[in-house]
C-alpha cells in the first residue's frame, strides 16, 4: 500500500473536527443535552480506539509508569473530559461556529503557560498572532447592543473554559510522554479517564432517557467523527512533520462555517463578524 501524504490525513482531521460541532448542534435541536452527548461520544470513541489500536502498532500498557499514568489521565480529563463538556455546552448555547472558533484559541493558553512555567520566549510574530486570535474571538462573540454582558453569557464562558482546558491539556500530556513516548496508549488512557468522568457526573435517569431519544444517532455520529479525526491525526503525524500537519488541522473552524451554512440553515445564522472572526482565529493559530 503506497504511503499517503500527511497533509491528506490532516485534511481529514480538519473536516471531521469541523463537522463534529455541527452534528452535535443537530442533536441538541432534537432535545439532546451536552451531558448525554459527552457520554455517548466517549462510549463510541473508546471501543474504536481498542479496535483500531492494533492496526497502528498496538498498545504498550506494560511501559506505563506512575508519573506517565498521571500525565495521561490528567490530559484526558482536561481535554477529552472537561474541555469537551464545556465545548458541548457552548455549542448548545451560542452555536457551532462561534464555539469552535473560541475553543480553537486554546494554543494561546498553551503558549502563555509555556512562558510562565517552562521559560519559553514569545516572539513579536507570536504576539501578533495572539492579538489576531483575541480580535477574532471578540468578533465571533460580539452582539450589537449587548455591551459587556455578552461576555458573561454561559455559552461564551463555557467556550472560553473549553479553550482553557484544552490549552492546559498539552502540558499534562507532554509530561506523561516525557516519561514514556507511547502516544496511542496515552490517547486510550485519556479517553477512558474522560469516559469515567463523564459517566460519574451524568445522572443515570437523564442518560438513560437521552440514549433512547432522537438525538442519540447524532451524538453517536459525532463520537465517530471525533475518533476518526484523532486517528487521521495520528497517521498524519506519523507520516509528516508537525509543522506540516498542524496548520492544516487548525483550519477546522472554517469547515465548521461551511457545514453550518449547509446543514444548519434556519438553526444558526452566519454573520460577517462570525466569518471574519473565525478566519482571524484560524490565521492566528496557524501563525502562532
Amino acid at each position: 500500500m503506497p504511503e499517503i501524504d500527511g497533509k491528506l490525513f490532516a485534511l481529514v482531521t480538519a473536516a471531521c473536527f469541523g463537522l463534529n460541532p455541527v452534528v452535535l448542534k443537530l442533536g441538541f435541536t432534537r432535545m439532546g443535552t451536552s451531558e448525554v452527548a459527552l457520554v455517548v461520544g466517549l462510549a463510541v470513541t473508546v471501543p474504536i480506539y481498542l479496535l483500531i489500536g492494533p492496526l497502528l502498532g498496538g498498545f504498550d500498557f506494560g511501559l506505563v509508569t506512575g508519573p506517565a499514568l498521571i500525565g495521561f489521565v490528567l490530559g484526558g480529563l482536561f481535554g477529552t473530559g472537561i474541555g469537551r463538556r464545556w465545548m458541548y455546552i457552548a455549542i448548545e448555547r451560542i452555536g457551532a461556529s462561534p464555539a469552535a472558533a473560541i475553543k480553537n484559541s486554546a494554543p494561546v493558553i498553551t503558549t502563555f503557560l509555556a512562558v510562565l512555567f517552562l521559560g519559553e520566549q514569545v516572539t513579536l510574530v507570536q504576539w501578533a498572532a495572539v492579538a489576531a486570535i483575541v480580535a477574532g474571538i471578540t468578533l465571533v462573540t460580539w452582539r450589537k447592543g449587548a455591551g459587556l454582558r455578552q461576555f458573561r453569557d454561559v455559552g461564551v464562558l463555557a467556550a472560553v473554559g473549553s479553550a482553557l482546558s484544552y490549552g492546559v491539556r498539552p502540558l499534562f500530556l507532554e509530561f506523561g510522554l516525557d516519561q514514556v513516548d507511547i502516544p496511542l496508549t496515552a490517547a486510550l488512557i485519556g479517553a477512558i479517564a474522560a469516559l469515567v468522568y463523564a459517566v460519574l457526573f451524568t445522572r443515570y435517569d437523564r442518560m438513560k432517557t437521552g440514549i433512547r431519544g432522537p438525538a442519540a444517532p447524532y451524538f453517536i455520529g459525532a463520537g465517530v467523527l471525533q475518533a476518526i479525526g484523532f486517528l487521521a491525526l495520528t497517521f498524519g503525524l506519523s507520516t509528516d512533520d508537525v509543522s506540516v500537519v498542524y496548520p492544516v488541522t487548525a483550519t477546522a473552524p472554517l469547515f465548521t462555517l461551511a457545514f453550518t451554512a449547509l446543514l444548519l440553515r434556519g438553526v444558526e445564522s452566519l454573520t460577517w463578524p462570525i466569518v471574519i472572526g473565525a478566519a482571524a482565529v484560524v490565521g492566528g493559530v496557524i501563525w502562532l
